[in-house]
């Protein structure tokens, strides 16, 4: 992987020039003894015929090595056939047949390594067997034995090794893509969540705040406008930053993806067009701001700092925002509590954050929406009542929809990418507790 294509080319040029002179002294030593001996299977006599049949017997062996990676079923089909002829020419004089066995091995190692298929790997290996059955037939009518003074087998232990070890390089590199590619799913994978999480963070509080808001807002509009219009402001102000965070994210993303080329504007509400913001990450900074949006939708905050605030790197400060946004979107979406209480505790290797409240401690499938909305009215300083006191449960579901489950396995796989601990559940007696503990890096 270190080389290019044109060096890998280079090196089997230099091997068909080894193989050429390691041929053109065998072959012609062979085709002489064969000539001035008995004679072989295909007996002639002139010895200046040796030069030429050696010459042309190296030059197939060296262009079908030298050319082996473009056509290498084809290459070692020459060699194949230039190792038969070698044989009938040689006889028991075998030493050149062996010799050119070594560049048919050198040629197998490339097929068996790059086979497009099964049938096109069992014609390679027919191909070599029924060359070996048609020399060890000859060696036999040329008076060389079946075995040929062992030289079948010598060649039979080389082909099989160079077979196996082209399967072996072969099965190598394809576990080598499929990790390649395992690990190209993965990154994807866990970018998708990474931007799911992002946006379930930045979507779930600021609509569950605009579904409270406006379920209030339309059961005041006839009795009480002043309060109507209030709910109004808070969704038209919810709204807007959970807009610019969105911006914020999408610009983000916009930029790693395309990091040479500007992101495109943003239509604004005229028509017109604006640049998508690139607002700093929300951090722990944000979080009266925060606090004053969750109040909105009925639920006062009590937020509790101990120990000495230092500055946090920047995953770490947003993962401890998002995981305290969640956990007050599901006080908002499920606790029917009109408070609770958020701590931040900065130790020395670790940030502590536990968010609990007072409330039912989970989603009872929507019934806690309309206490929920007694707790917005008496933020609001009026009342929703119905005959039975509350808002009736029958409007519950179009103020606010039940959770997907996603929230609490969001925070618990940003405390987990940290290295921390975390845990969620119902607190001894009543109420529901968030705690998570992030490990903080050594200065």
């Amino acid at each position: 992987m270190r080389l290019r294509a044109r060096h890998w080319v280079v090196l089997d040029y230099l091997a068909a020039g080894v193989f050429g002179l390691i041929l053109l002294a065998s072959i012609r030593h062979s085709l002489v003894a064969a000539i001035e001996g008995p004679p072989g299977f295909v007996p002639y006599q002139p010895e200046a015929l040796a030069w030429p049949l050696t010459m042309l017997l190296v030059s197939v062996a060296v262009i079908a090595v030298a050319l082996r990676r473009r056509r290498p079923a084809f290459m070692l089909g020459l060699l194949l056939a230039g190792s038969v002829v070698v044989t009938a020419l040689t006889g028991p004089e075998n030493g050149g047949a062996v010799a050119y066995f070594l560049a048919v091995a050198y040629v197998l190692y490339l097929v068996a390594a790059t086979y497009e298929d099964r049938r096109a790997a069992a014609r390679a290996l027919a191909a070599v067997a029924a060359t070996l059955l048609a020399n060890t037939v000859l060696l036999y009518l040329a008076g060389g034995g079946y075995l040929g003074h062992g030289a079948i087998v010598s060649v039979a232990l080389g082909v099989i090794v160079a077979w196996f070890t082209g399967y072996i390089v072969r099965q190598r590199r394809r576990y080598a893509l499929r990790l390649q590619d395992e690990a190209a799913s993965k990154a994807v994978a866990d970018e998708r969540l990474r931007i799911a999480r992002e946006l379930h963070d930045v979507v779930a509080h600021s609509m569950s705040v605009i579904a409270v808001q406006a379920g209030y807002g339309q059961y005041v509009i006839d009795t009480q406008p002043a309060d109507a219009r209030t709910a109004l402001g808070a969704i038209q102000a919810t709204s807007r930053e959970a807009l610019d965070e969105m911006r914020r994210m999408l610009g983000a993303l916009r930029q790693a993806d395309e990091a040479d080329v500007p992101a495109p504007a943003v239509p604004d509400a005229a028509g017109g067009a604006e640049a998508a913001p690139l607002y700093p990450a929300p951090g722990l900074a944000d979080l009266d701001r925060l606090i004053s949006r969750t109040a909105s939708a009925g639920v006062r905050v009590d937020l509790t700092r101990r120990g000495r605030p230092s500055e946090l790197p920047a995953s770490i400060d947003l993962s401890a925002y998002r995981i305290v946004q969640e956990a007050l979107t599901n006080v908002v979406k499920h606790a029917r509590t009109s408070s609770c209480q958020v701590l931040i505790g900065y130790g020395q290797d670790e940030l502590v954050l536990e968010v609990t409240d007072n409330g039912a401690g989970g989603p009872p499938d929507g019934a806690g929406v309309p206490a929920l909305a007694g707790a917005v009215a008496a933020h609001h300083g009026g009342s929703v009542l119905s005959g039975s006191g509350l808002l009736t449960a029958e409007v519950a579901p179009a103020w606010l929809p039940g959770g997907s489950g996603h929230g609490i396995i969001g925070m618990r796989e940003r405390v987990s990418l940290l290295g921390g601990e975390f845990s969620a559940g119902p607190r001894p007696g009543y109420g529901f507790g968030v705690t998570a503990r992030i490990p903080l890096p050594q200065p």
